[in-house]
């Protein structure tokens, strides 16, 4: 009788952890993003600022992209002046003024360095002062070229090819370089905003009892 007792309790099924189900290959890339997006978070709100600095980096980006098409239209419209000075002007500042942005906001220092900042926003300034000046001079030129009904539509046809994208660029140059000094002017506020974020990052109970097991090892 002890014996069938022994048996018994040895065929007893002893309560196991549950096991976990492997997560899919989805699951991996959708955590893997998530994680991603949140140290993202995390470095922007040490420096909330980048977002100024990527919006001025697309502007340069733009801008030198379209140094082909300002070329041409200032070899066209060499008569008018400033045109010629205008690109040159901006070509320049465009580096430069990503060199004082990031003079401006050392990453040792949590406060900005004045002066650096002021000549940002004056170089900004003198940016879009530029590009008005091209859009202006240039388009009068133009306009008045489309006027004229005896114009080579051949000509036509390859001014047009070159004048619209650099007046378009113009404008978007403009629009941008004028987002990235608002962005670096009110970077304070919005670093707020991102502060509020949640980025803490949610430990689950297995991690957390791997976590435990190994220190108690």
């Amino acid at each position: 009788m002890e014996e069938m007792e022994k048996v018994v309790e040895a065929a007893e099924v002893q309560p196991s952890e549950e096991i976990q189900p492997k997560p899919s290959k989805a699951a991996k890339a959708g955590a893997a993003i998530k994680e991603w997006f949140r140290k993202f978070t995390v470095k922007l709100k040490h420096r909330p600022m980048n977002i100024a600095f990527f919006v001025l980096i697309v502007a340069t980006v733009l801008y030198l992209c379209s140094l082909g098409d300002y070329s041409q239209s200032v070899l066209k419209y060499r008569i008018v002046d400033w045109l010629g000075l205008s690109v040159f002007v901006n070509t320049l500042f465009c580096i430069l003024s990503l060199l004082l942005f990031m003079n401006s906001f050392p990453k040792r220092s949590k406060k900005p360095r004045i002066v650096m900042l002021i000549l940002f926003f004056v170089f900004v300034a003198a940016m879009i002062t530029f590009d008005v000046l091209f859009y202006v001079r240039a388009g009068n030129a133009y306009n008045n070229d489309l006027a004229n009904p005896n114009w080579d539509p051949a000509i036509k046809a390859d001014v047009q090819s070159y004048m619209v994208p650099a007046l378009n660029s113009a404008l978007a140059h403009i629009a941008l370089v004028g987002l990235g000094a608002i962005l670096t002017a009110t970077y304070p506020l919005y670093g707020k905003l991102l502060n509020k974020i949640n980025t803490r990052k949610v430990i689950e109970s297995t991690e957390l009892k791997e976590a435990i097991e190994t220190q108690d090892d």
